[in-house]
């Protein structure tokens, strides 16, 4: 009889049991004790953090037949019917197999009108919902505008920028966190015990450190490791697992990415593969190294050469593999994304230096005639004070926007402002919901009016910016904090 997966076997079974999600899990429960459940709910957040586990629980909650306090008793004929996978009223969509009009019309519009056949209601669990094409989301729309009393929708999705705004317009959103570390540690020590699993300390913090806010990914690594271990589970062994390049061969291939010798590093990065070790955790352990590097460069500490102590140099890498891995997510080709954006970044093709970013503005300034308009988006004369005041508002809210508005070029068009930038990550941050909010009311405290916000990526454009020859301490900081999150304890 094959084992039954830890992830199964510790799958919530009620609200009280979501882990890591306080905020969410209280919430849901307190809204189906009292009745009040909306007929469309938006789950975003990173992977592994317990969308999908929350969706299924909602769905056996309004369904189930004697809940107690907002939560299913995983008793009754429904419960059982859902936790067996016998229900044919829940129905759960793979969206990235599923993108076309056709389908969703077949699966969802068509069907949605007739009643259940067993349950109270019919629930739609579309996972990955951001895949699903604007042709199909208009079918979708359609629905949510006038649903039948019967059905609840529940979208899940790790990109929920993604997401037409009239969709989730119509949904109740809920924002799914990355779980601390220690949190992790926590929930696989407690299953380690009830498996009678001998786990290193050092073991555990290894897997939460990998896994990065996602604990269906730390479960996973952790029954890999029961079913190959015949003792104690070592850090060793975990690092053995997970691919993890040794911290020698690691810096080696980070410092030749920063000196931006392609050939080596690309040698370098295949020794460390074809020595068993896993591209994709490769590639998320090259970025914590070059986040590492980074910290460095602000303390002055540890210098290795002037690539690896460069600030700028060193956030330009990240920018680059994170956007990267971004673009190759899906396509599960992780060793084709790291050599790419090694290429990327050693070839200077997806950034360039302040250096030629001046040299690249006195050029178009030089092959300009007087009638000609230098296609570099610049702030009217009388908008620099305001502007500056505006950032100094966004400051004081949040560190982090305002270090990823320092790297945008803002040009003012009435009551509206378009931000330029020339990297997608940089973009996509502006267009969060709620950055965008607090860049709004930062703009109108200042101006007096209502001011809307743009943010658009041009990764070819030249931003004429002053360029001082050594930037503030707090300057590097609030760089460092817009990449890295966080905040600077006095």
């Amino acid at each position: 009889m094959s084992k039954l997966a830890l992830y199964r076997k510790y799958r919530p079974t009620n609200f009280d049991e979501i882990f890591g999600q306080d905020h969410i899990s209280i919430t849901l429960k307190n809204s189906v004790k009292n009745g009040n459940f909306s007929h469309a709910y938006l789950f975003y957040g990173p992977r592994g953090t317990g969308k999908t586990s929350a969706a299924r629980v909602l769905a056996k909650a309004i369904n189930c037949l004697n809940s107690t306090d907002g939560n299913p008793d995983n008793t009754c004929t429904n419960c059982k019917d859902i936790n067996n996978n016998r229900s044919v009223d829940i129905i759960e969509i793979d969206a990235a197999s599923h993108t076309q009009v056709d389908n969703i019309r077949e699966v969802i519009v068509e069907r949605a009108k007739f009643t259940p056949t067993s349950l109270k209601y019919k629930v739609y669990i579309i996972d990955e919902a951001h895949m699903l094409s604007k042709s199909s989301f208009n079918a979708l729309l359609k629905t949510l505008e006038e649903p039948p009393g019967h059905a609840i929708f529940i979208l899940a999705t790790t990109e929920v920028h993604k997401i037409l705004p009239t969709i989730q317009s119509r949904c109740q959103k809920y924002d799914f966190h990355k779980i601390g570390e220690k949190a992790i540690i926590d929930r696989l020590t407690h299953i380690a015990e009830n498996e009678k699993v001998t786990i290193s300390e050092e073991a555990l913090a290894e897997i939460a450190k990998v896994a990065d806010g996602g604990f269906r990914d730390a479960i996973s690594i952790l029954d890999q490791l029961v079913d190959g271990s015949d003792g104690e589970i070592s850090r060793e062994k975990v690092k053995e697992l997970i691919g993890s390049g040794n911290k020698k061969s690691l810096n080696e291939l980070t410092i030749a990415i920063l000196n931006k010798e392609t050939a080596k590093s690309i040698d370098l990065a295949s020794i460390i593969i074809e020595g068993g070790n896993d591209p994709g955790y490769l590639f998320k352990e090259i970025v914590l190294n070059l986040r590492d590097f980074a910290i460095k460069a602000i303390s002055e500490e540890d210098v290795i050469d002037d690539a690896t102590h460069n600030l700028e140099n060193i956030t330009n890498a990240i920018d680059v593999f994170i956007n990267t891995e971004s673009d190759y997510r899906y396509i599960n080709m992780p060793k084709l994304a790291l050599e790419v954006a090694i290429i990327k970044f050693t070839k200077d093709f997806g950034t360039r230096t302040q250096q030629n970013t001046v040299n690249a503005v006195e050029s178009k300034k030089s092959i300009n005639s007087e009638n000609q308009k230098v296609n570099i988006p610049v702030l009217k004369t009388d908008d620099k004070t305001k502007w500056q005041q505006s950032l100094l508002e966004v400051k004081a809210k949040s560190v982090q926007v305002h270090a990823i508005l320092k790297s945008c070029s803002p040009e003012f068009n009435g009551n509206k402002v378009c931000l330029y930038f020339t990297t997608n990550w940089h973009k996509e941050r502006a267009d969060d919901r709620k950055n965008k909010q607090l860049i709004e009311d930062a703009l109108e405290r200042v101006y007096g009016e209502k001011i809307i916000v743009q943010a658009i990526l041009n990764s070819s454009m030249v931003i004429a910016t002053p360029v001082s020859n050594k930037a503030s301490r707090d300057d590097l900081l609030d760089d460092a904090i817009g990449i890295f999150g966080g905040e600077v304890i006095e």
